[in-house]
């Protein structure tokens, strides 16, 4: 059986009908760097009006290399029309969401040693980013008092 990382379902929303060109050529960076593997990508719009559309990785500039790196692996469409469903009832109008089935990649060679002596993945976990500045500033405030 072959190893792979965690994988998690990472779904990001844009205002307007298309994910800024700068964010594109970052995730396209972060995939060049092997930090993680976009397993597959989709992109559903929401109309000011509410109409659902779901547009093509191949049409967007940045993204044409994407969705064929994706075919290549033969993960592209794991994400699919019940996940377009789900992803729209959530969505503002007017928007475009971005919805990423990303492995961790860095993780790997850990699990593939647990595993040899018999240890699972239980469970992951994102905390959100407003989270973990909420704790520290609370320990940098803690830290500020304590010293006086």
């Amino acid at each position: 059986m072959s190893t792979m990382g965690p994988v998690d379902l990472v779904i990001l929303s844009f205002p307007a009908q298309r994910p800024p060109q700068s964010f594109l050529a970052a995730l396209e960076l972060v995939e060049r760097r092997k930090d993680v593997r976009i397993l597959d990508a989709l992109i559903v719009t929401k109309s000011p009006t509410g109409e659902v559309g779901r547009v093509e990785l191949s049409d967007i500039e940045h993204l044409g290399d994407m969705a064929a790196e994706l075919a290549a692996r033969r993960t592209l469409g794991m994400l699919g029309i019940d996940d377009i469903h789900e992803i729209s009832t959530v969505m503002d109008p007017d928007t475009t969401v971005l919805a990423l089935l990303v492995e961790n990649v860095w993780a790997r060679e850990a699990l593939e040693e647990a595993r040899k002596h018999d240890g699972r993945m239980l469970a992951t976990l994102r905390i959100p980013y407003e989270q973990i500045a909420e704790v520290e500033a609370e320990l940098a405030a803690s830290a500020k008092a304590t010293r006086r």
